[in-house]
């Protein structure tokens, strides 16, 4: 038997995880849009951070993943180095926008998969040039639950230690 993980435990942060993933696209859309300012991407890595690190204690783990390559990502963003600023910027954009709506899925009640997320991953890690992930990164099973057995009522069968010596060579 096997049972779905609740996330009803995300409502309660919500609105803060929103509100933080709101700075993020502002400090985002002024970096492009403004002068390039690298303050801009620190503050947008801090926010991300936190959000990881909500994500992480509600156990929703592959969320947790796309927010930690999105906050590696404007870390990179922020290097005067990094060559691919622009597209950087579109990809860390549309996972600003496509967060939240995974997000409302999970509050709704619907299933959390994370393989949704591996595409958009995979996106991030392409402009850093780092390793794509693998499907088994993002796979994870539902355990089974721990049930009890039934607890065992009445008086022991004196004609089963008998029976257990009989079959043991068997075994």
């Amino acid at each position: 038997m096997t049972t779905a993980r609740d996330h009803s435990t995300l409502s309660w942060v919500k609105a803060a995880v929103d509100e933080l993933l709101a700075q993020a696209r502002q400090d985002l859309e002024a970096f492009i849009e403004g002068d390039g300012d690298p303050q801009r991407m620190q503050s947008c890595a801090a926010a991300l951070h936190q959000v990881h690190g909500t994500l992480r204690m509600l156990e929703i783990y592959g969320a947790a993943m796309l927010v930690d390559e999105m906050e590696q990502l404007a870390l990179a963003l922020g290097e005067e180095s990094f060559a691919r600023r622009e597209e950087g910027g579109e990809a860390l954009m549309l996972a600003l926008v496509r967060l939240p709506d995974y997000l409302e899925k999970l509050e709704a009640g619907g299933p959390d998969i994370p393989l949704v997320l591996q595409p958009l991953i995979n996106d991030l890690r392409t402009i850093r040039d780092v390793p794509l992930l693998a499907e088994t990164a993002l796979f994870f099973p539902a355990k089974p639950s721990a049930e009890l057995p039934p607890e065992v009522t009445g008086a022991p069968n004196p004609e089963l230690s008998e029976i257990a010596r009989q079959l043991r060579p068997a075994f």
